[in-house]
């Protein structure tokens, strides 16, 4: 895996709460200030894609994950950005946080 500022210990919770939050064929990408070696500091900022059909179901996953994240990371500032798929248009930011981020799942 690319390297990023983050600790082993934090990438692997944040993979294995987002396993246990999201199914087997959303995946999750890291990107913003922690994908970027030459930086320094900066919040947690997570894309998820999901192929959840119910955007309340999909809303309901990224809460618990958010929540979740809080309290195995000692409640550091993270952003999550959510794109159910199959959608009709995209955010520039769903792009920029794929072709800039690192995946993690």
């Amino acid at each position: 895996m690319q390297k990023v500022r983050l600790s082993d210990k934090d990438l692997e919770q944040i993979k294995l709460l987002f396993r246990q939050h999201f199914g087997e064929n959303d995946h999750l990408w890291l990107f913003g200030s922690r994908a970027d070696m030459t930086k320094r500091g900066g919040d947690i900022d997570l894309y998820v894609e999901t192929h959840e059909a119910d955007k309340h179901i999909a809303w309901d996953k990224e809460r618990y994950f958010w929540v979740a994240l809080q309290k195995n990371l000692d409640e550091q500032k993270i952003d999550i950005i959510t794109n159910i798929l199959p959608r009709k248009f995209s955010l520039p930011i769903y792009n920029e946080a794929k072709q800039t981020g690192v995946m993690l799942v």
